[in-house]
């Protein structure tokens, strides 16, 4: 996803718990399919679009743009409920020992798990899952098709195309063609980059 970064310099974001506590209320009420969507929306409002999500009223168009409530979902993240829920979090990730950023921690059904701290190659994240797994090898998961991702997420970025399918960021435009019919986007331009959001 671009990166403008210039609303750092303009209307700093004071704070990511108001977003952190709208997304574990959300969690909490509808699910996590329905809070990962809001972190989506919320990234690239903060990143590609430069809204600030520490903003109320940002917040809560995010949110409404879910179908979901988003007066109503914001006004109770404000309450201690919401502060409440991201301490439970703050709590695991201490007791989960996770000290550094990024952390991932994989885990089986004996909670046996493997901990791989910082940005690491491809390949350190398949040898944990092999030894969480007890695998000698894994069968890749099937690649989504292009129009099955972009009406989950509903806006892809060139970037997330090319890396998501292996595709030079030249050949980007070609490949949208040939994966997708003409009805099923729009192609738009942010930050000097191409994104691409399903048609409704």
């Amino acid at each position: 996803m671009p990166i403008d970064g210039s609303l750092m310099i303009d209307n700093p974001v004071q704070s990511s718990y108001p977003a952190s506590r709208v997304f574990k209320v959300i969690q909490k009420n509808h699910g996590d399919e329905k809070a990962n969507e809001y972190l989506r929306r919320a990234r690239e409002e903060l990143f590609a679009f430069n809204q600030n999500v520490s903003d109320q009223s940002v917040l809560i168009e995010i949110v409404s743009k879910l179908g979901l409530d988003g007066k109503a979902i914001v006004t109770e993240a404000e309450q201690p409920i919401g502060q409440q829920l991201l301490n439970e979090d703050f709590a695991l990730v201490r007791n989960l020992g996770a000290r550094g950023f990024p952390t991932i921690i994989m885990m089986n059904e004996e909670n046996k798990g493997v901990k791989i701290v910082g940005g690491r190659p491809f390949e350190y994240y398949v040898e944990g899952l092999k030894q969480v797994l007890n695998k000698e090898e894994l069968q890749p998961k099937q690649q989504t098709p292009l129009s099955a991702l972009l009406k989950k997420e509903k806006t892809l970025f060139s970037k997330e195309i090319e890396v998501m399918y292996d595709v030079e960021k030249s050949d980007v435009e070609s490949f949208i063609k040939k994966e997708l019919s003409s009805d099923e986007y729009q192609a738009k331009q942010v930050l000097g980059e191409f994104y691409f959001t399903a048609t409704e």
